[in-house]
């Protein structure tokens, strides 16, 4: 379960990794669970247009230490995943996807329900924004790609059916606070 030191953790090396010009983002399940009042498990940084060598020597020149993975499901993957990085000691990953921005790699997750972000960032934790960037209402769970497997379309279908009482389906909100007063951090 993450805590506010886990997401400011999170906050800190996002904010490190742009500073090296790397386009980069907090999307997905985190972002999602937030929205809906919900402590997320973990937190995944979103890379694009760089190597894994990269983001590899970044996390070294901080001290951060990370076992990389990388992915090998044949010649493509439609959710465009390279690899990524596991943070040792912190449920962060920096997970790579071949995308040249961060709007095309969150257009690529499987489901419409993954496509909330984590805006504003640089305002800090009670500053921050989770934004849902779909184009299909989150309201209604839409599968993006139709390439998920039997047994992810019915875990997708039973965390929609656990958040989606959180929040009226109609409501034309698609921005919650991360912290502050309003905001589960």
């Amino acid at each position: 379960m993450i805590n506010r030191a886990s997401l400011q953790a999170a906050f800190d090396l996002l904010d490190l990794l742009k500073s090296k010009g790397i386009e980069a983002i907090i999307a997905g399940g985190c972002a999602r669970d937030i929205f809906f009042g919900v402590k997320p498990k973990d937190i995944d940084i979103i890379v694009v247009d760089t190597e894994m060598d990269v983001v590899e020597a970044i996390l070294a020149e901080a001290n951060v230490a990370a076992v990389g993975f990388h992915l090998y499901r044949g010649e493509t993957t439609s959710d465009r995943i390279i690899g990524g990085f596991k943070l040792v000691g912190a449920e962060i990953d920096v997970v790579l996807y071949s995308c040249n921005t961060v709007s095309e790699a969150i257009d690529a997750f499987d489901f419409n329900l993954n496509q909330f972000a984590i805006v504003d960032t640089r305002h800090g934790i009670d500053g921050a924004f989770v934004r849902f960037v779909g184009k299909h209402h989150w309201g209604q769970l839409v599968a993006v790609r139709e390439d998920a497997s039997p047994s992810r379309k019915g875990r997708m279908w039973d965390k929609y059916i656990d958040l989606i009482p959180r929040r009226a389906t109609g409501e034309l909100i698609n921005e919650a606070p991360v912290g502050g007063d309003d905001g589960p951090f």
